[in-house]
């Protein structure tokens, strides 16, 4: 795969897990609004954080790759 369509698939894919972030906080924060909460709506949400951060860990070593190969 080319690195720069690579890069695109990972951009895509932080695009949608902040979505689903954002989509799991919100179910979150409703919960707690009301005085309630959802083991599995906050573990839900951690899950989509660590992917998240996975996701963007990736695509800094992939830039940091990148630029060492177009130093070189």
């Amino acid at each position: 795969m080319p690195r720069n369509t690579l890069l695109q698939t990972i951009d895509a894919e932080i695009a949608a897990a902040e979505h689903r972030t954002e989509t799991h906080a919100q179910t979150v924060r409703a919960l707690l609004a009301v005085g309630e909460s959802s083991v599995e709506a906050e573990q839900a949400l951690y899950l989509e954080l660590d992917r998240l951060t996975l996701l963007r860990d990736r695509q800094w070593n992939f830039r940091s790759m990148q630029d060492l190969l177009s130093a070189a």
